[in-house]
């Protein structure tokens, strides 16, 4: 009874991840994403028969975080297939698409029929194949790897993942303890993100060094408007506790706001000193504080301020209220976006930044994926025993390069999408 591993999408792309694994009677699938926009090819018309080939039905969808690369295609999937997540994952999704009015979205997730919140450390059954979920830092809260075993093959798929996060020191022993449990259980095959695999030389700063440095930027500079993803949970919480080590509130719109919330309540709840968010508010200029007796607007001018914006021109309006303080520009996202030689460029991002000097724009960035030497200390704790398969990478002939032993380079298989691997 063999297991074949498809990877529909994501061999040769960073985003639109889909993968199936299969045995005779049952099959699942890891994350059924979107591609990122720039992307040059026609996989976006990706097509799986609705998830059903005749006689075979899918026992469910696994996804292994929130971004949209991961789980933006959820709403093609067939009502009667399962769909797994975290339950922080949900909310966040929920918030997003609540926000923008999606309600075919929404009606999905709010189907506890057809959703299944995943804990970690808790297997599933799908028929013969078991799904075991395990908790990873990433630039997403409530990302996860998956176990999967088979009747033949036991399989980790490692989703996007790192170890510079807050969380991301615990990553190499949670895999000895509990995935190769200390060498007593084998893995066959390891699939493997390789996001970084185009910048191996750069330098990657932890997201505690991005804190430090921002406390000390806020010394100088106490009046700051921040583009950093909205869903970037440890990177809001490292500028978060910079402002708030400086005297400074952070203030936010109200979907940020309830983002915030949704991360206080799902994370703050686990982490004994972590995301805690205690002094963050909605902007409102006008209102006012009773306990101060000046408006917000006033209260920002006198303490100092960090206010996560992003492109457009109500933000630019913003920052144009607060003009006579010269206030600075953090830009805590990927450099690529504003690289027009690279397809994900953001021309709206790029437009929204131009005025602006090097001395008023600060970047401030760290990843929220595994550098390579993280990828190689990982490949080296699981010691696949018949396969490393790269995904989410545009440099597959990477990995030749790794630091890692002969015989494991021998055991990476470079799959083209939609190309079937079977042990």
């Amino acid at each position: 009874m063999a297991t074949t591993i498809v990877i529909h999408r994501g061999t040769n792309q960073i985003g639109g991840c889909v993968t199936e694994i299969k045995t005779e009677n049952h099959r699942i699938f890891v994350d059924f994403g979107e591609e990122l926009p720039g992307t040059e090819s026609d996989s976006h018309e990706l097509k799986i028969d609705g998830l059903n080939y005749v006689g075979k039905k899918c026992d469910g969808v696994f996804f292994t975080h929130y971004h949209g690369d991961h789980v933006g295609m959820f709403q093609t999937i067939q009502k009667e297939v399962p769909l797994y997540m975290g339950e922080c994952s949900r909310q966040i999704m929920m918030t997003i698409y609540d926000t923008i009015k999606d309600n075919g979205a929404l009606e999905i997730l709010r189907d506890n029929n057809r959703m299944h919140l995943i804990v970690e450390k808790v297997t599933i059954p799908c028929g013969d194949i078991k799904v075991t979920p395990f908790s990873v830092d990433h630039s997403a809260y409530d990302a996860y790897m998956f176990l999967i075993e088979t009747p033949d093959l036991t399989i980790l798929h490692t989703g996007d993942y790192r170890n510079h996060g807050y969380r991301g020191d615990k990553l190499l022993d949670m895999i000895r303890c509990y995935i190769t449990k200390y060498g007593n259980r084998k893995i066959d095959v390891l699939i493997t993100e390789g996001t970084m695999m185009n910048r191996q030389m750069e330098n990657v700063m932890t997201e505690l060094e991005m804190q430090k440095t921002a406390f000390h930027y806020f010394k100088e500079n106490r009046y700051i408007f921040l583009l950093c993803s909205s869903t970037n949970l440890d990177s809001l919480w490292s500028f978060y506790k910079a402002a708030e080590m400086n005297g400074m509130r952070f203030y936010s719109n109200g979907y940020v706001y309830k983002q915030i919330k949704n991360f206080k309540k799902y994370a703050g709840k686990k982490a004994n000193y972590l995301y805690k968010f205690k002094s963050v508010y909605q902007v409102n200029w006008n209102y006012y504080l009773n306990k101060v007796k000046m408006t917000q607007e006033e209260y920002m001018r006198e303490k100092g301020f960090i206010i996560l914006i992003k492109e457009g021109e109500q933000y630019k309006k913003w920052i144009e209220r607060f003009e006579d303080l010269k206030p600075k520009i953090i830009y805590s996202m990927w450099e690529g976006y504003l690289d027009p030689k690279i397809k994900a460029f953001n021309g709206e991002l790029a437009e929204f930044l131009k005025p602006f000097t090097p001395d008023q724009l600060y970047k401030l960035h760290t990843s929220g994926h595994a550098t390579t030497k993280c990828i190689e200390k990982v490949i080296s704790a699981i010691n696949p025993c018949k396969a490393i398969i790269p995904i989410h990478t545009e440099n597959k002939a990477g990995f030749e390069k790794l630091n890692i032993s002969e015989k494991l380079k021998q055991r990476i298989i470079y799959l083209s999408d939609g190309e079937k691997y079977v042990a």
